[in-house]
């Protein structure tokens, strides 16, 4: 897993040294990373780009933009008004040039080429699929929704990881679904929960490893299920999302611990999977209406 933030003022030339953002400038905005995609929330004045692609790429545009030039694999571009909610889609080592002459926002998600077809086979049963990228300045709702819930975490004070991982199998199913050649492709339509079974197995998981980064993608293993189903199943079972549901977990053995122990909270906050002692609070705080320190005298 990788998280980290770019300083908005910076105006270097530095690029970041991960593959998935290959070409991309580092002092755009806030970055997160984990198993093959990742997202960048990207906030810049007039500019342009020119690079090939280092993986799939799917730019949503959070601002509109209404001087947008871009060319795929061509010397010639297309100028044309991209407005807020509007989707890009780039195959990886597609040559990529774009520009735009007002300040702008948007999110930009990188995905490995061998993660979305390891989503494909598990969830079509089939790779052999290919990218479509829509006609210019259209206007994808549901991707706009999407890429705002990760905005606004990419932008937290403490970050989420497991809920970002969701929100990354869901943005690369819609676009399996809309934007490539498997999307009228019939599924089917899974509205079943776990099976006990499954339950206890991803339960006892979460409980041994709350200390650790946790993800979709291993909890559905253990499952033995799609990622895409699995977190449908898990919250017709429990009535929570994972994320929601490990962060109760975490927070109840902190209580445990904070009452029953004298560890020091620091220590308390790495064991039960918060990044610090601060974010063990801001989290209490926020769910339980209550600090820490509060809770301990």
């Amino acid at each position: 897993m990788r998280i980290y933030s770019r300083q908005s003022n910076r105006t270097s030339g530095d690029y970041t040294r991960s593959n998935l953002f290959k070409g991309v400038p580092v002092d755009w905005g806030p970055t997160f990373e984990h198993r093959g995609i990742g997202t960048t929330l990207t906030r810049t004045g007039p500019n342009s780009l020119r690079f090939q692609a280092p993986a799939h790429l799917a730019i949503v545009m959070l601002s509109p933009q209404p001087v947008r030039k871009l060319a795929l694999n061509s010397d010639r571009s297309l100028c044309f008004l991209a407005p807020a909610g509007s989707i890009e889609i780039v195959p990886a080592a597609t040559d990529l040039f774009a520009s735009w002459s007002v300040p702008k926002t948007n999110l930009l998600t990188s995905i490995d080429p061998t993660v979305l077809s390891e989503l494909a086979g598990s969830e079509f049963d089939r790779v052999d699929y290919e990218l479509h990228p829509p006609h210019a300045g259209l206007v994808d709702k549901k991707a706009r929704m999407i890429s705002e819930m990760i905005g606004w975490e990419l932008e937290s004070q403490e970050v989420n990881a497991l809920y970002l991982d969701s929100l990354h199998i869901v943005f690369a199913m819609h676009l399996l679904r809309n934007y490539s050649s498997i999307k009228q492709t019939s599924t089917l339509v899974h509205r079943g929960g776990l099976t006990t079974y499954a339950w206890s197995n991803v339960n006892d998981y979460i409980h041994a490893n709350l200390q650790s980064d946790l993800s979709i993608s291993e909890l559905a293993r253990i499952a033995k299920l799609s990622q895409s189903h699995f977190l449908r199943a898990f919250r017709r079972t429990v009535g929570l999302s994972p994320h929601r549901y490990v962060l109760d977990c975490r927070l109840k053995l902190a209580k445990h611990l904070i009452i029953t122990t004298n560890l020091p909270l620091s220590d308390i906050a790495l064991r039960v999977g918060f990044s610090s002692h601060s974010h063990l609070t801001s989290s209490m705080r926020r769910y339980c209406n209550i600090t820490p320190s509060e809770l301990r005298r």
